[in-house]
């Protein structure tokens, strides 16, 4: 018999971590193969490795590995290749397999590294099967569709195979994490469900697109099973692998059947899906059904990408009209359900203008409070990531560390890493740095909370763009270095040089909190709330320049500070000479009207409230920021 083992490690699987995914790739792959017959006879399972152990013991640990398939992603390919060297070096015979989305569509890994021997592209169950039976055999390897490998002086890529059906077997019903699971009683595990496979969409920036696959359903029977699977097993998180959940009608049948698991067994305790463009009826309902259990604590997805006419033709993406997402998410804030949209920075045809005017229209529609924004990844097997498209565009990557956040800060021996677009022939690298600088500061001053009454005061009453108001503050910061937030402000835009460059990026820190690593606009809201005062000195002549009358700039002035939640401070009263809270409300679901006049008094309060600065960055800044938590949740007249 021939050991065969699988390694599908994840970057935050870390050998003392005290949880981490189950290999759900590497299981089905390995589910797939031994299907068939000569596997069967051939082959002997010997491991999952997925914990990101020191590769000489993983190494030293196999036995007389016959063959072994890498899982590759961003996360893990660095890793993939190290373990992979060390294991071609003690058994030189081992045929040594590499596939996943990393796994560029060409020749390029076989002939950089000598110690793989097979690619297997695109999807892998079929392709897998029929090389481990070929190699057993030792029949003609041409004959297995969707590899590539070195034959005498050249190499081969084998007939291109279109997707088949999605009959194969699950990885978690036929039991290949029973064991798994039993050898590690110490650890939470979390799990993939994928019920879907494929995209319609064609975006440039994401490798789906070149897979031009339509999209194929597991049985809603498979699905079911999977979850109660999940739930018997008490897998604490469950990541969606749909690229758009809520397409179909039956995926409400399936979110009826998470939350029913979740009551039945208070398993999987969250979930995380990636939600459908195109079909807001189902995709509101689950996020209706998942908010009353708790499930979902990020909510709906409102993808833009960019707001630019010129990028999305760019991008072969199309947006619905700005007024439909407007309602949409008046529809959601109004019944305080949780919706965050998404942006890119770096995608060709943006400018620094046009970008910030995109944050800037999110914050018109009524999106005062979530919006990530991610940096364009080359992907490899991505429309974007080919030669044509690079030259067209003149895009300039750099290869930039992954870096882990909200854990305590380590170095992995072996890092990851990412190819970032920081360049492009509308956009340079300084005002790619001047990008990620305004992103970080909208996230701390308007998402987090800090100066969002008076930006929409000057939006509603004078206005006043958003982009226009926040770039003016990087303006004052930059003219200004010697103020405590200018301070703050220049180690963001450091970091952001830093990566802009490729070089290596230094972990950010807040001292009450420990070693924990944190996000650039999240240290920014940490130090901002230990220095409130300090901050808001720094920020009058900017905020006056705008002819505030004073009895309002007071007003604004005291709302902000006292509403914003911080350790040890449960209630707060306020008296004020116009109606504040009840202007913002207004604004949150986009009932603008005139600020009113109206001498009242509010009471404060903090419900939840941290007593530590610890739990308060854990539960407020990282977890609560998904949920509108930077503000104390109780506001009423007394």
């Amino acid at each position: 018999m021939k050991n065969v083992y699988f390694v599908q490690v994840d970057v935050s699987a870390g050998l003392g971590e005290k949880n981490a995914y189950l290999p759900y790739t590497a299981g089905i792959l390995a589910a797939s193969a031994w299907q068939s017959e000569i596997v069967k006879r051939e082959y002997e399972f010997k491991e999952f490795i997925f914990l990101r152990e020191d590769v000489d013991s993983v190494v030293s640990r196999m036995d007389e590995p016959a063959a072994v398939a890498f899982s590759n992603y961003c996360w893990n390919t660095e890793y993939n290749k190290t373990l992979s060297k060390a294991l071609k070096a003690k058994y030189p015979d081992c045929a040594v397999i590499f596939g996943g989305h990393n796994v560029p569509d060409d020749f390029s890994f076989l002939e950089e590294f000598p110690y793989i021997d097979y690619l297997v592209h695109g999807e892998g169950e079929e392709p897998l099967k029929k090389l481990l039976e070929a190699l057993a055999l030792n029949s003609d390897l041409n004959a297995v569709q969707n590899i590539s490998f070195r034959s005498g002086s050249g190499y081969v890529r084998t007939q291109t195979e279109c997707p088949r059906s999605l009959d194969v077997p699950s990885p978690y019903l036929d039991g290949w994490f029973d064991s798994l699971m039993e050898s590690h009683p110490e650890m939470t595990f979390n799990a993939i469900l994928e019920t879907s496979r494929g995209c319609p969409n064609k975006c440039a920036y994401c490798d789906w697109g070149l897979l031009k696959s339509r999209v194929r359903l597991f049985s809603l029977e498979r699905v079911r099973a999977e979850i109660e699977w999940m739930s018997s097993h008490k897998i604490a998180f469950v990541w969606g692998a749909d690229a758009n959940f809520g397409m179909f009608n039956r995926d409400l049948e399936i979110a009826d059947a998470l939350v029913e698991a979740k009551k039945k067994t208070g398993y999987p305790e969250r979930m995380r899906m990636n939600y459908a463009k195109n079909n807001f009826e189902n995709v509101f309902a689950i996020v209706k059904k998942f908010k009353e259990c708790d499930f979902d604590r990020i909510g709906a997805t409102l993808s833009f990408q960019s707001l630019s006419p010129t990028v999305l033709e760019n991008i072969g993406r199309t947006n619905s009209d700005i007024d439909f997402y407007k309602n949409l998410l008046t529809k959601y804030n109004s019944e305080n359900m949780k919706a965050y949209s998404e942006l890119i920075l770096g995608l060709p045809g943006e400018t620094y203008e046009s970008f910030i005017a995109g944050i800037g229209k999110l914050f018109e529609i009524g999106q005062h409070f979530v919006f990530e924004v991610y940096g364009c990844i080359l992907l490899p097997n991505s429309a974007m990531g080919q030669k044509d498209y690079v030259e067209k565009f003149g895009i300039k990557t750099v290869k930039t560390e992954i870096t882990r956040v909200h854990v305590y800060q380590e170095e992995f021996s072996i890092p990851e890493y990412n190819m970032i677009i920081t360049e492009t022939n509308t956009m340079s690298r300084d005002m790619w740095v001047r990008s990620c600088a305004f992103v970080n500061l909208t996230k701390a001053f308007h998402g987090h909370g800090f100066l969002r009454a008076f930006a929409i005061y000057l939006y509603v009453e004078t206005g006043v763009p958003y982009e226009k108001f926040y770039d003016g503050i990087i303006d004052r910061l930059e003219a200004n270095p010697g103020l405590f937030t200018s301070g703050l402000y220049f180690k963001m835009k450091e970091h952001a040089r830093e990566q802009s460059v490729g070089a290596k990026v230094h972990k950010l820190t807040f001292e009450p909190c420990g070693d924990v690593i944190w996000e650039d606009n999240e240290i920014l809201a940490l130090n901002l709330l230990s220095n409130l005062d300090e901050f808001y000195a720094d920020m009058e002549p900017y905020l006056r320049s705008f002819g505030i009358p004073n009895d309002i700039y007071g007003d604004l002035l005291a709302y902000q500070k006292n509403i914003l939640r911080q350790p040890n401070d449960r209630e707060r009263t306020v008296s004020l000479d116009y109606d504040v809270h009840g202007f913002l409300c207004g604004a949150y679901v986009n009932d603008l009207h005139p600020l009113k006049k109206k001498k009242h008094t509010l009471r404060m309060t903090d419900t939840d409230v941290q007593t530590n600065w610890p739990d308060f960055g854990k539960y407020v800044i990282w977890y609560g920021r998904m949920g509108r938590a930077s503000y104390k949740n109780s506001v009423e007249e007394i």
